[in-house]
């Protein structure tokens, strides 16, 4: 007899409105996002009520997010990625890429490869970072 183990249900994150995050996070998140739309022009990035996008310059898709995480604050759907209150960056990856990938809300199967903001990190070397990721999809 062989026993299968289902996989783990993909995470995804619904996050809350931004105005529910703590002033120093969301400030934090929206002034990384001010120096990213230079980079991306007005119809490479967008504010949305929870999150900010960045997309492709290739397509329509969303190529990188900034997300705000704070515990009590949205939905983590599937396995608990145990984060820490902040700031993520994540860029999107293909749907089978290995290693810890999310998904957010309302488009649950896009996957991202993400990490958090550093306190200390250089916002516009981050800016350059995201909008060069944007461009190469």
């Amino acid at each position: 007899m062989r026993f299968e183990v289902p996989p783990l249900p993909a995470t995804s994150y619904q996050t809350a409105p931004l105005l529910d995050y703590a002033a120093p996070l969301r400030e934090r998140a929206a002034e990384l996002f001010r120096r990213v739309y230079p980079r991306t022009g007005p119809t490479g990035s967008r504010e949305y009520k929870g999150s900010f996008s960045i997309f492709a310059q290739s397509s329509d898709a969303t190529a990188a997010k900034i997300v705000v995480y704070q515990e009590g604050k949205g939905k983590i759907n599937g396995t608990d990625p145990l984060l820490e209150d902040g700031v993520y960056v994540l860029i999107r990856v293909p749907s089978n890429a290995a290693g810890r990938t999310i998904g957010v809300a309302p488009k649950h199967d896009e996957r991202f490869a993400y990490f958090r903001l550093a306190p200390d990190q250089n916002l516009d070397q981050m800016a350059d970072f995201i909008a060069t990721a944007a461009r190469a999809q």
